[in-house]
């Protein structure tokens, strides 16, 4: 990595501080607002808005977003722009960080099954990571083998690992017979089983494709699939199920997502963190929710009921935060006291954070 010299860094600090001197600043806002794809060409209320510009129209009269509140309202979202006439500086860190290319050390590798009780089963291998999965294969006489079952890794030490045996319905189809056999001592088990193919989830094209470069030893089905998917369903924000269930449908082992400056490495079926590493790539404000792809305004299906829209606002409060302040103390609390609210982090980044469990470990 380059090191940024003090004197750049000074004349960054100085050049900022002056913008932001002489800097203007409105708030505008959406109140019960319930097609998240349609916010951003919408009139908002309130500031410099006024009911008669949208966000767009805002930016294309030389406005910038400074900051993004949602909250959730009784009926639909509250959105609260924060605008300034400032510009807002991107970071590319690529100038001072390079993107090696970096070969994932999670080759697949066959072993034998040995003290198999209930649902779980020991193997000779030491040091593995907890959440590495993989199949288990019962091989016949003839040499015809059956997949009989999904192993996951619960603990590992410097002699063994220790297996949990979970049904394996990667390929379930009603219309043929299931097999009832169990895993058995001897049966061969696959580790890091379709670990080569994956999925990318980015906030933007220039952190997907630096991703894509840094790890091209891997097969990366587009993102663009997927949001297919989402949009067909009408899902317009991907629970862990979701992705769990696209990802076994897709054969996919492995899912990368690009939140701040690092790829988090996540097996498919375990949701657990196998590695992480820093990315270089072009940060801007453009980031795009719920990930980088070419397919647009995948939004909720009005003709469901308004019980099923309750319980998805429901179930995105934990990203957003329980607020307990009135719709009117939100709106209008911070701008009577400072002329700006103040946000924690982005919409892309907290979802995912919290989805794969980050903001409980800090």
């Amino acid at each position: 990595m380059k090191l940024v010299s003090k004197t750049l860094i000074v004349a960054l600090s100085t050049f900022a501080l002056t913008q932001s001197l002489n800097a203007k600043t409105t708030i505008c806002y959406k109140q019960a607002w319930n097609s998240p794809s349609t916010i951003e060409s919408t009139q908002l209320d309130g500031g410099l808005c006024k009911g008669e510009f949208s966000f767009n129209q805002m930016k294309e009269k030389g406005w910038n977003l400074k900051d993004l509140k949602i909250e959730k309202a009784k009926t639909g979202l509250n959105y609260i722009y924060t605008l300034t006439d400032e510009e807002i500086i991107s970071i590319d860190n690529s100038k001072f960080m390079s993107n090696k290319h970096v070969k994932l050390d999670y080759s697949p590798f066959t072993t034998k099954l040995n003290k198999i009780t209930n649902d779980t089963a020991k193997i000779d291998i030491p040091n593995l990571r907890v959440g590495q999965s993989g199949i288990v294969k019962h091989v016949y006489e003839n040499r015809k083998s059956l997949v009989v079952a999904n192993a996951l890794v619960t603990s590992s030490d410097s002699t063994s690992s220790t297996l949990k045996l979970v049904p394996f319905l990667d390929i379930k189809q009603n219309a043929i017979p299931t097999s009832n056999r169990k895993a058995q001592e001897g049966d061969e088990v696959i580790i890091n089983y379709l670990y080569d193919s994956s999925l990318i989830i980015a906030p933007s094209q220039d952190a997907f494709l630096a991703t894509r470069e840094k790890y091209r030893d891997n097969n990366f089905l587009h993102s663009d699939l997927f949001a297919s998917k989402l949009k067909t369903n009408a899902e317009p924000l991907p629970s862990k199920e979701t992705i769990q269930d696209f990802a076994i449908s897709q054969n996919i082992g492995t899912l990368f997502f690009v939140i701040k400056n690092k790829v988090y490495i996540v097996d498919s079926k375990t949701f657990a963190i196998l590695e992480q590493e820093n990315i270089a790539y072009n940060f801007t404000q453009d980031e795009k929710m719920p990930f980088y792809t070419r397919v647009e305004k995948i939004e909720k299906n009005p003709f469901e009921s308004i019980l099923d829209y309750e319980n998805w606002l429901d179930s995105i409060s934990s990203f957003f935060g329980d607020d307990k302040r009135t719709e009117e103390e939100i709106l209008l609390e911070d701008e009577v006291s400072s002329e700006e609210l103040v946000v924690d982090g982005k919409i892309y980044n907290n979802y995912y954070e919290t989805l794969l469990g980050l903001k409980d470990a800090k």
